[in-house]
């Protein structure tokens, strides 16, 4: 490509970062010397600024590579607002100078066929798209990577974390993880639950962080906030009664005398978890406990046995937490 300008585009930020790793390779096998990376925040830089940065002459290095991810103006419209015009006239500039030995990569989540600048990096440059892997692909990934590290995994356990909805980062750091926890022996689904945690799970924390505060302004927020991302009521009564549960298995400890680490010991739960239900610990007496249990098994019962509207439900339930005996 003449004027050697690569558009990447998808939400997975892993395949993003080898697909940059692979650019920077060839270009460093053509030219047969260490390449020159340089990550420009466009965000931080007016039109002017951007313009400047992109400027090269091969004085000190004859490869460079110049990354710009994610930037506001290859958005859609509503997202770019009225102020691309300049940012346009920048590239339109730029192609029009020999940048002998420097590389542009820019990167997006998504494909943007109506924005102008999109058009013009369709029409000049490379377009790679690094779309996320589907289930089936992960899990084949998912097996690839315990391998490299010696090990083996049960489907079931790389199907279970295929199906998270985690990125590839997370999953990565989580076989790392693992590889330590298992030492040799082949990982098992139970290795895996007890590590685990969904992307819906992280955007119920929010949730049952507050209503471990009894804040209940905060905890309407949190909750209209999960209706609004298509969240559906059931998962949010699990996972809060598994936080309810994690804090009253703290608090027993915790009145017996018991340090962190000798809770964290005797629990199982990780350590940032036993500070935050230390944290809380002193917002719910053990009677106040006992009667939220109970709602938690009638809210359960009532969700899966009426025709009572599942959102009033958890409206109620949130009201209950937070209501002090």
């Amino acid at each position: 490509m003449s004027r050697r300008i690569y558009f990447l585009w998808g939400e997975e930020s892993y395949l993003i970062d080898r697909e940059l790793e692979r650019i920077a390779a060839i270009i460093g096998q053509e030219s047969g010397e260490e390449v020159e990376t340089i990550y420009l925040d466009a965000d931080e830089l007016n039109a002017y600024e951007l313009l400047e940065a992109l400027q090269f002459s091969p004085l000190f290095s004859l490869q460079r590579l110049v990354v710009i991810k994610r930037p506001w103006w290859l958005g859609k419209a509503k997202r770019r607002g009225g102020k691309t015009a300049e940012i346009e006239k920048v590239f339109l500039d730029y192609l029009q100078q020999d940048m002998e030995g420097q590389v542009l990569v820019l990167t997006a989540n998504e494909h943007s066929t109506t924005n102008p600048l999109v058009k013009i990096l369709d029409r000049e440059a490379t377009v790679i798209a690094c779309k996320s892997l589907g289930s089936q692909q992960l899990s084949e990934w998912i097996n690839k990577e315990f391998a490299s590290r010696g090990l083996k995994v049960e489907k079931s356990a790389a199907n279970l974390m295929a199906k998270s909805g985690q990125g590839m980062y997370y999953l990565q750091n989580l076989i790392d993880k693992i590889a330590l926890l298992v030492k040799g022996r082949p990982v098992k689904i139970a290795d895996i639950e007890g590590e685990l945690e969904t992307k819906a799970e992280i955007k119920v924390f929010k949730l049952s962080d507050a209503l471990l505060k009894r804040n209940l302004k905060a905890s309407f927020q949190a909750y209209n906030q999960l209706l609004v991302q298509g969240e559906h009521p059931i998962l949010f009564l699990y996972i809060i009664v598994r936080q309810f549960m994690a804090l009253a298995r703290v608090k027993y400890y915790n009145e017996k005398s018991y340090g962190s680490k000798e809770i964290v010991a005797q629990t199982g739960l990780h350590e940032f978890m036993v500070k935050k239900m230390l944290d809380n610990a002193r917002n719910f007496s053990w009677d106040e406990l006992r009667q939220l249990f109970q709602i938690f098994l009638q809210t359960d019962v009532k969700f899966k046995s009426s025709s009572l509207d599942d959102k009033m439900l958890m409206e109620a339930l949130i009201v209950e937490i937070c209501s002090k005996r």
